[in-house]
C-alpha cells in the first residue's frame, strides 16, 4: 500500500462534520473486470486493475497535490441465517465486524510506519459506510504525511473498500470527491436488477 517512512508523528487531521455531497458532472466508466459501474469525480483518471483492485490517479489542480484512490472487494457478506441482533448489526457490515475492518486498516498502517486516527459510521447517499482515518508520516526524502481515508460499504452482499490518499492539503477535496463517489456507486448487477 504505501512505502515505510521514517519521521515523527504529527497531530491528525482536523475533519469537519460537514459532510454534504453537492452535484458534479460524472462520468460512467466500466471497470475491466466488467462487474462495476463507477462514476468517477473530474479529475479522476481510471489506472491500472491490479489483480482485482481498480486503481484510480486523481490530477492535481491549482495548488492542490495529485492524489490517489482505490477500489476492491475485500470480503463477502455473511451468509448466516440467524439474524444478527441489533448490537451487532449495528456494529458490522453484511456480517463483517467494524472490528476486523479496522484491524484491517490497522495492519495495513503498521506495515507503512502510520497509525489510525478515527473512525466513524456514516450514510453516504444510500448506501451505510464505515470510515477509517489513517496517516503516514512524511520521509526524510521531502515527502510530506498522507492522510488515509478507508470506506467500506456493502452492496449486493460483497463489502467494498474505497481506499484514499493524499497530502493532508489535498484531503478536503479528495473526501468530497469520495463521497461523490460512493453516493452513486453501483455494481452493474445491481443496476441489472433494477432494470
Amino acid at each position: 500500500m504505501a512505502a515505510s517512512n521514517n519521521g515523527a508523528r504529527s497531530a491528525g487531521p482536523r475533519l469537519s462534520d460537514n459532510h454534504s455531497v453537492s452535484a458534479l458532472a460524472l462520468a460512467e466508466v466500466p471497470s475491466r473486470s466488467g462487474d462495476l459501474a463507477m462514476p468517477l469525480p473530474n479529475g479522476w483518471i481510471m489506472g491500472p486493475n491490479v489483480n482485482g483492485v481498480e486503481t484510480f490517479r486523481v490530477a492535481p489542480t491549482a495548488g492542490v497535490p495529485e492524489a490517489h484512490a482505490s477500489l476492491a472487494v475485500v470480503a463477502l457478506a455473511s451468509t448466516n441465517t440467524n439474524p444478527p441482533l441489533s448490537r451487532e448489526q449495528r456494529n458490522s457490515l453484511g456480517g463483517v465486524s467494524f472490528t476486523d475492518l479496522r484491524r484491517n486498516v490497522i495492519d495495513k498502517m503498521i506495515s507503512a510506519g502510520g497509525w489510525v486516527v478515527n473512525d466513524r459510521q456514516r450514510e453516504i447517499g444510500s448506501h451505510r459506510v464505515f470510515e477509517v482515518i489513517a496517516q503516514t508520516p512524511g520521509g526524510k526524502d521531502g515527502k510530506p504525511d498522507q492522510v488515509w481515508n478507508f470506506y467500506f460499504t456493502e452492496i449486493d452482499g460483497r463489502i467494498y473498500s474505497l481506499t484514499t490518499h493524499a497530502e493532508n492539503s489535498a484531503t478536503i477535496r479528495l473526501a468530497n470527491d469520495a463521497e461523490k463517489f460512493l453516493s452513486t456507486f453501483s455494481p452493474l448487477e445491481a443496476k441489472a436488477k433494477r432494470n
